[in-house]
């Protein structure tokens, strides 16, 4: 049973009676906060007790002070902690290969391998044997993943792994025949001889035209890598049992590309949300974007941004496919609603032997003059008994970038008391953020295999991925209702001193007019942050006779590294003729203008206009405070999972079981600590007040965007150095209660069991099974109150069910029904369940957090009908909806509303503030579809030139509609959710020649629920987005690429209920690179 505790200006949040509460008590909520009597809300206190014994965990992890030039990155004793655990991995691995090697020499203890036709001695049916196979590139070398083989007149299927290998169990003693398919290219059919209880070999060569084996001398190959990339992607997704879209490793190559999303964004159904214009988030059919989790090779893991998949952090280069999983089996973890993105890395069995890969690509932000530069590569290689492979690369991906921006903070104004004023929206605040960036990803991965036989397979694998965006901005606003008043304040001007804000009655109106005096104000910061994977897995894949396992253990560790940071600010002298007076124009929703005047004080008290102020410099701000600031917020998480299989006959069709288990142990520590100086601590030194003169750049204007008025640029060095001998002179010092107010320790455990089936038909298969997941979750935080600090912490645990159905129906070798029922869950981010708050005073903002917050919950249904046509096309269409439960929302209120946690010089009752909170009930359906098309076969039957069919196309359109009922009861669309996403792209192959012009679009989508009817909720408009790739192959070892991204320079743009009403106006220009790539 849910109680309601609180209610936040009509939200309201519900507890659960089972959850428990320890600690002690904190501040007061704010008025709008708060609960019953005795409770107040997840942010500060459960109830008055006292702190138990024994229920103080360890202090706080804090990290290293924040001080000048200290390096962003991980500490040496964290490194060695990875060492530790890969290092044992390594341990258990060499102590595992070596009994599988005793066991693959010695049959007569357990079920032996079978590694050759008369190697058989496993426990099989009476009459019947197995196949083991390998499907190989006829024309152009290497293996055919993904390929079907199937035996005539049988229900049996098998699908080739990454390195071409099959096997086909319980097969009926006899000559069969094996057929081939694999998209692209037509079927090939081989016999085979099965002789009872044995195992027979056999290795398959596909061509791309349909030539014989003894022809492929004869064979001309023409490399067609888009297409090939197409049709491996295609061919992936045809053979999976569930729902599922692919991209190829080719694929990723062949765009524009540099992390997962970007590619991501490509497929049916997928959008992204951005930054700074780079790709970050997916939202998989409509869904936010924290409902989908993402893996490597099948193992979930947690992102630095928490259980919100943040792809930006994940180079495409280390991908050899990514697979967007849109309805999940009961063999995979439940943690999702939308989807599942699982990144495959290479494997040193891909290849036939030695394989080296190399890309090196430089380039250049035409917005900026920023240059970019990218190189990557890998080597692999095997063993001469093909028993031991070894796989290593690396990348990194380097961008410097300017952003043209402008932000405008919409409000209904409390001073304007004429006719018609609680309808009408004013912008109080209008700022220019001038960014100057340098953002980075790199990536540096190792396999190391061991397959002593074809039934033992062990690996241990370890990848790192970071990204780093180290980051100048210059921001400038103007504090349009600093010091303004009531229109019903009848005070005389040179008292009440108005402004002119919100008064109708000046002429003024949201869109234009004109203000005296206004308070201007300026951050000058430097940031660094650094967000990292660590992941390692040691795993195997074992044939146990009637039994096959597959485990795997796995440590990952998700970091976000933040700072040192130099964080300075300052305003306006409080004397108004010292201030500016500005003219704003805001009717062009695309260039927010402020024009600069002096401002002058008439003798009646009242203001005007004086000269056109043309430059901003250091004498129009004092100084207010320098901080420096730095955080880590570490995940370290432990994996186990083991899976079983058995292949039998369930109502008398051919049927595997699977069975397994899975345990999940993560925990969540965020620290943060702050050195400071105020503008008052160095009067009462006697230090000199610091000037923006003195940190000040010559550099000139790097952006487009028309400002009106002319500033410097603050140095990094310089800002360094400032800080440097502030610190010499004995100023600032530590602020202890960043430390505690910002740590917090989240704590979770999930077991889960599940039984499932794959029974197969004349007419395809069908998968079916359920989940059981126990889930326990923790969370610590520290409240204050008048006795000082006390730790909080939060229990929860509970128990859930989830049920999965998957049903694949062959129409005929060429068309596909897919159907599905199923079951997920998404539980709150480990951020939204500390008991504390959070606070950003650079951007004025308070973030508390909610650990009675409920787990989303949904059923989803999906049919999907798929024609993969021959010979080289394909089409699909497909609907789903999803019925959900308990959505959460992020509540913003305009104002914190109390004093409690104002500081010295800081008042932080006028932030803005933002919590997590369970609405109703809600829902996501949509429709799908998409055809790929390569127009040769259609040039030669509409007897049209050949050059025709020399080009192909790709598109794809979702219609999406999605209602969700906010905790204040209103029905909105979800966040994250565009009413219609496509995608096309126009190729070109001939001659060695590659080129591909693509075209993304997404209309407009909620970003986050607004503050009542009036202002209406922010969404970020509509966006499309014009790239361009070219590559000419000199041969098969050797390309030379040209990429160009953003062609059109499409702006991001945010608004406030109305299109016309921006908040938010950025540009990131066009971006062009060229490059070779080699493989050998």
């Amino acid at each position: 049973m849910n109680l309601p505790v609180q209610e936040l200006s009509g939200h309201r949040v519900f507890r659960n009676k089972k959850r428990t509460f320890m600690s002690g008590r904190c501040h007061p909520p704010p008025p709008d906060l708060r609960g019953p009597p005795g409770e107040v809300c997840a942010s500060r206190v459960a109830r008055p007790w006292a702190v138990p014994q024994g229920t103080a965990r360890h202090p706080p992890r804090v990290p290293a002070l924040p001080g000048p030039r200290r390096a962003v990155g991980h500490p040496l004793p964290r490194k060695m902690q990875m060492y530790k655990t890969t290092t044992l991995a390594t341990a258990l691995a060499l102590a595992l290969t070596v009994h599988a090697q005793a066991h693959a020499q010695n049959p007569s203890g357990h079920a032996v391998a079978a590694t050759g036709a008369g190697a058989g001695q496993q426990a099989v049916p009476a009459g019947t044997g197995s196949i083991n196979g390998v499907v190989t590139d006829a024309g152009r070398g290497g293996y055919l993943a993904g390929a079907e083989v199937r035996i005539g007149g049988l229900d049996v299927v098998g699908v080739t792994g990454s390195d071409g290998r099959f096997t086909l169990q319980r097969v009926p003693a006899g000559r069969h025949e094996l057929t081939v398919s694999y998209v692209g290219r037509p079927d090939r059919t081989q016999s085979v001889e099965v002789a009872s209880g044995q195992v027979a070999s056999v290795q398959i060569a596909v061509s791309a035209t349909g030539a014989a084996a003894t022809d492929f001398d004869s064979v001309v190959v023409r490399a067609e890598p888009i297409a090939e990339s197409e049709f491996a992607a295609l061919q992936a997704q045809r053979s999976s049992t569930s729902l599922v879209n692919v991209v190829a490793a080719d694929s990723i190559g062949r765009f524009p590309d540099q992390n997962v999303a970007a590619a991501l964004s490509r497929l049916p159904g997928i959008a992204v949300e951005r930054d700074q214009g780079q790709e970050r988030y997916v939202n998989l059919r409509g869904a936010p974007a924290r409902w989908t989790t993402i893996a490597f090779d099948g193992v979930n893991v947690i992102s630095p941004a928490g259980r919100t998949a943040r792809l930006d952090t994940i180079p495409s280069s280390i991908a050899s496919q990514v697979i967007a999983r849109k309805a999940i089996t009961a063999a995979m973890p439940s943690e999702t609603l939308a989807g599942n993105i699982d990144i495959i890395t290479r494997s040193p069995f891909d290849y036939e032997g030695l394989k080296i890969g190399a890309d090196v690509g430089i380039g250049y932000n035409d917005l900026g003059g920023g240059k970019q530069y990218n190189w990557g590569g890998f080597l692999s290689n095997k063993s001469a008994d093909d028993r031991w492979g070894l796989l290593v690369s690396a990348s990194k991906y380097s961008r410097d970038m300017v952003t043209d921006n402008f932000e405008s903070d919409p409000e209904v104004a409390s001073e304007d008391r004429e006719p018609g004023g609680s309808e009408r929206v004013w912008f109080d605040a209008h700022q220019n953020k001038l960014y100057r960036l340098t953002r980075e990803n790199e990536s540096v991965s190792g396999r190391l295999e061991f397959r002593p036989s074809d039934d033992h397979h062990f690996f241990l694998s370890s990848i790192y991925t970071e990204f780093s965006d180290h980051e100048l901005r210059n921001a400038i606003e103007w504090d349009f209702d600093a010091n303004a008043v009531r229109t019903t304040d009848t005070r005389p001007q040179s008292e009440a001193q108005r402004t002119g804000y919100a008064d109708v009655r000046t002429g003024n109106t949201p869109w234009q007019g004109t203000l005296y005096g206004v308070e201007m104000d300026s951050t000058q910061n430097i940031g660094n942050t650094v967000q990292s994977i660590f992941t390692t897995t040691l795993g195997g894949d074992q044939n146990l006779g009637d039994w096959r396992a597959s485990w795997r253990l796995n440590y990952t560790e998700a970091e976000q590294d933040s700072g040192p940071s130099f964080n300075s600010t300052w305003v306006s002298p409080s004397e108004r003729t010292l201030r500016p007076t500005v003219d704003y124009d805001f009717t062009n929703r695309a260039l927010h203008r402020v024009t600069l005047f002096e401002t002058i004080r008439n003798a009646d008290g009242s203001f005007s206009k004086g000269n056109l102020k043309r430059s901003l410099d250091s004498h129009d701000y004092n100084f207010v405070n320098l901080r420096s600031n730095a955080g880590k917020a570490i995940t370290d998480a432990y994996s186990a999972r083991l899976d079983l299989f058995r292949d039998t006959e369930l109502f008398g069709r051919p049927t595997e079981l699977q069975f397994g288990f899975q345990y999940d142990d993560r925990t969540k520590e965020n620290d943060q600590t702050r050195w400071q100086v105020t503008a008052a601590q160095l009067a009462a030194m006697g230090i000199a007040q610091p000037t923006m003169a003195d940190f000040a750049s010559d550099k000139p204007y790097q952006g487009n965007l028309p400002l009106g008025y002319s500033f410097r640029y603050h140095d990094e060095d310089r800002a360094w150095a400032l800080l440097d001998g502030l610190r010499a002179q004995g100023a600032g010092g530590m602020d202890e209660s960043v430390v505690m107010d910002n740590w917090y320790n989240v704590q979770e455990q999930i077991g889960a069991l599940y039984g499932m089936a794959t029974t197969h038909f004349d007419w395809g298969n069908m998968v079916y099974g359920v989940r059981g997941e126990y889930t326990r979750n923790e969370s610590s935080a520290h409240a204050e109150d008048d006795d000082g600090y006390r730790r909080v912490t939060v229990r929860e645990s509970g128990v859930e069910l989830f049920p999965s159905v998957h049903l694949n129906w062959d129409l005929n070798d060429e068309m596909k029904l897919r159907f599905s029922a199923n079951t997920g869950a998404a539980r709150p981010d480990y951020t939204d369940l500390r008991p504390n708050f959070s606070i950003n005073d650079d951007e004025q903002e308070i973030d508390g957090g909610n650990p009675y917050a409920d787990t989303e919950k949904s059923i989803g249904l999906d049919a999907y009908f798929e024609w993969y046509m021959r010979p080289q096309g394909f089409f699909s269409a497909g609907v789903y909806y999803k019925d959900l439960r308990d959505v959460l929302f992020d509540v913003e209120i305009p104002r914190f509303g109390r004093d409690d946690l104002n500081a010295a010089g800081l008042d932080r009752s006028q932030y803005t503030y933002f919590t997590l909170a369970n609405g109703g009930d809600g829902y996501i359906r949509g429709l799908e579809l998409a055809w790929s098309q390569k127009f040769a076969p259609l040039a030669e039957r509409l007897d049209l030139p050949l050059w025709v069919g020399d080009f192909g196309l790709t598109a794809n359109v979702t219609f999406n509609d999605s209602e969700a009922t906010t905790p204040d009861g209103r029905d909105v669309a979800l966040p994250g959710a565009s009413d219609l996403i496509y995608n096309t792209s126009l190729y070109y192959e001939a001659h060695g020649l590659s080129a591909r012009l693509s075209w993304q679009y997404r209309d407009a989508w909620i970003d986050s629920i607004g503050d009542g009817d009036v202002m209406g909720d922010a969404y970020w408009d509509e966006v499309g987005r014009l790239d361009f790739s070219m590559r000419y192959a000199f041969n098969d070892h050797v390309e030379m690429y040209f990429d160009a991204n953003n062609l059109l320079n499409e702006p991001g743009i945010r608004y406030q209920g109305i299109q016309r009403r921006s908040t938010e106006f950025e540009r990131f220009g066009k971006r062009f690179m060229i490059g070779v790539r080699m493989s050998f």
